[in-house]
């Protein structure tokens, strides 16, 4: 019998052995778990970047601000970004923008930085007239000579109509005449060409003359232009070409019309964009026959 109680006890004894042991496991299974936890937590707080630390204010376009538009305050506001998602020369307040000119389009919500607004760079303006060209538009030379250029009095900057002379030898019942293009801009007369818009004036140097309008006297006739007409420029009577900025359908009527016929120009007075509506002129009323009969 004594053997028999001593077994049962020593039995007893090793279970409940084996519930302290089952109890502690627990407890040191609940302690690793909520240590893990807190490990985790705190290497997320060391990796996920702060407000403070990973983000930046930049400047971006409070409205679509259309290309050669100075910029104003009106016309800026401010957002917060992370740090990876600010572009590369984007600016952080509104002072070095503000009174810049826009170099392209900037649309609504778009990041405003240093290679979309303010004057080419010098090595730029000295690549040439490839920067004074507006996008969707071509440099177009015509011939010209003293007669057909205004008597060689044009200036980079003007604008002109485009008139075809063509004569009955040139697969033409009858001589005629024919404005080909109205209000286009003039590039360049010869090698003077327009120049990069330059840095808007600093406080302290003299403002650009007015017109009578409000606006500047310069903006008024550079209004479709990437250029402006340079400070030292001078008539070309000489000049045998004559650079125009037209679009594409464009450049095409005016080369299969210089290759049938002459091409003449016509000056646009200051201000005066209006578009006339016309037909050919020939000599029929004159008494002129076609073919020369």
């Amino acid at each position: 019998m004594a053997t028999n109680k001593t077994k049962v006890e020593r039995l007893r004894s090793t279970r409940a052995l084996l519930y302290l042991a089952l109890v502690f496991a627990v407890v040191a299974g609940v302690f690793v778990f909520v240590a893990l936890n807190q490990s985790g937590d705190d290497e997320k707080e060391a990796v996920t970047p702060g407000v403070t630390t990973s983000s930046r204010q930049v400047v971006v376009a409070g409205e679509d601000i259309h290309i050669r538009t100075e910029v104003t305050e009106g016309m800026l506001t401010t957002k917060t970004v992370p740090e990876d998602e600010a572009l590369q020369g984007a600016y952080s307040d509104y002072e070095p923008v503000v009174g810049q000119v826009t170099r392209q389009d900037i649309l609504k919500g778009e990041q405003v930085t240093r290679s979309k607004v303010g004057p080419q760079t010098d090595e730029e303006i000295e690549q040439g007239l490839s920067f004074v060209i507006a996008a969707g538009m071509r440099g177009f030379s015509i011939k010209v000579d003293e007669t057909s250029a205004v008597g060689g009095l044009l200036l980079p900057g003007d604008l002109v109509d485009v008139i075809g002379v063509f004569d009955d030898e040139d697969d033409f019942d009858v001589d005629k005449a024919v404005t080909l293009l109205q209000n286009i801009e003039v590039l360049a007369v010869a090698q003077e060409s327009q120049e990069a818009i330059p840095a808007p004036a600093a406080a302290d140097e003299e403002a650009t003359p007015v017109a009578e309008d409000g606006a500047t006297a310069e903006a008024a006739s550079q209004q479709d232009s990437l250029g402006t007409r340079p400070e030292d420029v001078e008539t070309k009577p000489k000049a045998k070409t004559v650079t125009l900025a037209v679009t594409p359908e464009q450049a095409q009527l005016l080369a299969l019309s210089q290759a049938q016929g002459e091409l003449v120009l016509a000056l646009r007075p200051f201000g005066d964009a209006a578009e006339v509506g016309l037909n050919e002129t020939t000599l029929l009323p004159m008494g002129a026959r076609p073919g020369g009969q």
